[in-house]
């Protein structure tokens, strides 16, 4: 089975793949996660996700990220897993294809075995719109609650969605998290600017509180009508919790 999340929207598509992998192993506790990116990719390994199942466990939830991007580094990786598109699609086991940078041709290709898709595109930016809402990521990222509360009513008050703020918040977070967990840092999809402040903001959240404050923004997300005063004062409380 293919799952495939694409566009161009990179922060609220990677916030999806994220979500959607951590479901589906709620669901179903006793799976293997695998994740495949593009440094860790072997041909090998996928024919084995493919056609293999658990020992105690007959599913594994794999998560593939951007191994089509339409990058010339990557025709390699793009031929080999063009092969195993129908194979993936036919498995018992479930796989994810986030995708951000693939041509329109590979996507009609994987559009026609995938069970699933959904797309993320960009919208009017919030800056555009007077308001610059990564002053909010940065104050919540430096731990500053009262700052970062401030800056979020100014945010609303200027016509900027608490759901805009919570996608940023999210895709924080899971930036947060990948920093914190990888051991070179080297190889993150992150610009350099970005990567230097995460490493500096990772340093002030553990690991447990990042996955509570990313459980808090999804259960929030999930359960809450979107555009309503309970969903922007829930987003509200989580701010003065940091």
């Amino acid at each position: 089975m293919i799952y495939l999340i694409y566009g161009n929207d990179e922060i609220k598509s990677r916030a999806k793949y994220n979500a959607l992998a951590d479901s589906l192993l709620a669901k179903n506790p006793e799976a293997s996660l695998f994740k495949l990116t593009n440094e860790n990719f072997k041909v090998e390994r996928l024919e084995e996700l493919t056609k293999g199942q658990g020992l105690f466990y007959q599913k594994f939830i794999v998560g593939c990220d951007n191994l089509f991007s339409d990058d010339k580094d990557n025709q390699g990786i793009l031929a080999e897993v063009g092969a195993w598109l129908g194979p993936m699609s036919q498995s018992d086991n479930v796989f994810i294809l986030l995708e951000n940078n693939t041509s329109e041709k590979v996507l009609v290709e994987i559009k026609k075995v995938a069970q699933k898709a959904q797309e993320f595109t960009k919208r009017e930016t919030e800056i555009s719109r007077g308001f610059n809402i990564f002053s909010i990521i940065d104050a919540f990222a430096s731990r500053n609650k009262n700052l970062a509360w401030a800056l979020y009513e100014e945010a609303l008050m200027s016509g900027v969605s608490a759901e805009e703020i919570l996608w940023k918040l999210i895709w924080q977070v899971n930036n947060l998290l990948l920093v914190k967990n990888t051991k070179d840092t080297s190889k993150l999809r992150m610009k350099p600017f970005v990567l230097t402040k995460t490493k500096v903001a990772a340093k002030t959240f553990s690991n447990e509180e990042l996955k509570n404050l990313s459980a808090s923004f999804l259960d929030l997300y999930h359960t809450t009508f979107l555009g309503t005063d309970e969903f922007e004062f829930g987003l509200e409380k989580i701010l003065l919790s940091i």
